[in-house]
């Protein structure tokens, strides 16, 4: 992808070994984002992002000439009680050119926040610009209208007034419990939505983190919700691009008081699994 104007990261050092050590921007008005918990999968996956790409330019092993997805990623929680990341170790774990990685985050005390990893894929032949025009227009087309689109109450999904909602009440259908979500481009960017930011081209990994998020605060009535639902836990297969604008349907697949999955698709497509945990 093209290079970006401005970095998360700081103070790059190439450690034995390969992987990167850096600092994290603890500037909130720059990153609106850190104003969430650090522990947030909003926060961890927007920190996916931003720390891959700068420290893969750090490293030299980044061709911004190139477009590149996010396929697979999962985490798991450190210290619950960490606070902000300043540092952050990345590291490639793939052998060759593959794009898998791992980050870790730490606070200021030096305590763990998260582990990230992730699984990527290069555009290296495909005119991206081109092939991603022609899917988002074959999807408008097709698109039923979603003017009637009902979210489920704020309160019901753990948000508060500044954060819009992106999910619609849970249903049974078929003996199976599902929802829809509809991310645009008024609640899923700025300044519509305080805190997320990306491309506007697609629907990216912390719209799915926080669709994920909310979906498991509607599943978890109860004791989950008196601990003010911390995700210790997610992973997130990726295998097909969603869109802006258009319904996303969601099947909830085996909640329990602790964990749930979803198979998330869009106009019949498959598109992506998500698991959370907490407590």
């Amino acid at each position: 992808m093209p290079a970006l104007d401005r970095s998360y990261v700081s103070d790059c050092a190439i450690e034995p070994g390969g992987s990167v050590a850096f600092t994290c921007s603890t500037d909130s008005g720059e990153w609106p984002w850190l104003a969430l918990p650090a522990q947030h999968p909003l926060v961890i996956q927007t920190q996916n992002f931003w720390c891959s790409v700068g420290a893969t330019q750090a490293a030299r092993t980044r061709d911004d000439s190139k477009w590149s997805a996010l396929t697979w990623t999962d985490w798991v929680l450190g210290d619950r009680d960490a606070g902000m990341a300043v540092r952050g170790v990345f590291e490639r774990t793939g052998e060759g050119d593959k794009l898998d990685f791992c980050t870790r985050l730490f606070d200021a005390q030096d305590r763990l926040i998260t582990r990230i990893r992730g699984k990527g894929v290069v555009f290296r032949t495909r005119n991206f610009e081109s092939w991603r025009g022609k899917s988002k227009a074959d999807v408008r087309s097709s698109a039923p209208d979603h003017s009637t689109f009902t979210y489920a109450p704020r309160e019901a999904l753990g948000l508060p007034e500044a954060e819009p909602p992106l999910l619609a009440p849970l249903e049974e259908v078929g003996g199976t419990l599902r929802s829809a979500a509809l991310v645009t481009r008024e609640n899923g960017l700025m300044p519509g939505h305080p805190y997320f930011s990306g491309s506007g081209d697609h629907v990216n990994a912390p719209h799915l983190a926080e669709i994920g998020r909310q979906a498991a605060y509607l599943v978890s009535e109860g004791e989950a919700r008196t601990i003010a639902h911390t995700i210790t836990g997610a992973e997130m297969d990726m295998h097909r691009y969603i869109e802006l604008g258009t319904r996303i349907d969601i099947a909830i697949e085996r909640p329990s008081a602790s964990s749930v999955e979803l198979t998330v698709s869009q106009l019949e497509r498959s598109c992506a699994k998500i698991a959370m945990e907490w407590g």
